[in-house]
């Protein structure tokens, strides 16, 4: 069972990065607009917190710098967003309702096996890319828009965001084509 109290050294050192960062995590969070989505800045800001204390838990002597901060407090808004998303969802049919009919057949484990090699292979040519990019180019696969993704990831420009995207991308192509995935249309 995982334990959420800090030791003295770790608690120490989040009080710290907090009084250096805190008002620009707040500012921050303010700025995604989160209670459009129905979603209260203070959980999200406490998630931060959550995973700030985690990876001062894993890296004691590591020094996190502003874009560090950044870069949790970006993820963290993602997944808010996303978990709010997925909540927002169309309820399921109730048992009473007639069954929905589906044209396929279901999908077999050896095209699981596929999809999992693929996602793989996805998520290492990911890795590869330069952080700059990596961020901006897995916020377009997930569908948000150019505007979104600049600030989400801290870009000045939704046109600074796009070139991003766009070399990133074909960079992403490249490196798909030489794992054997196929042509992709440039």
């Amino acid at each position: 069972m995982l334990t959420l109290i800090p030791t003295d050294s770790i608690q120490v050192r989040l009080e710290a990065l907090f009084r250096t960062y805190g008002a620009k995590v707040q500012a921050l969070l303010l700025t995604y607009g989160l209670d459009k989505h129905g979603i209260d800045p203070a959980d999200v800001e406490q998630e931060v917190r959550i995973r700030l204390w985690r990876a001062l838990e894993r890296d004691r002597s590591g020094a996190f710098h502003a874009s560090y901060i950044q870069r949790v407090v970006a993820s963290t808004v993602i997944d808010a967003l996303r978990r709010a998303e997925v909540r927002a969802a169309e309820p399921l049919p109730d048992e009473d309702d007639e069954p929905v009919q589906v044209g396929e057949a279901p999908i077999g484990p050896d095209r699981r096996a596929g999809d999992v090699e693929r996602m793989q292979g996805l998520a290492r040519c990911l890795a590869e890319i330069p952080e700059r990019r990596r961020l901006p180019i897995t916020l377009h696969l997930q569908g948000f828009q150019l505007q979104e993704i600049a600030d989400l990831a801290g870009i000045p420009s939704a046109e600074a965001a796009r070139k991003l995207v766009s070399r990133g991308l074909d960079e992403l192509k490249v490196r798909l084509r030489e794992l054997g995935y196929g042509e992709f249309d440039d």
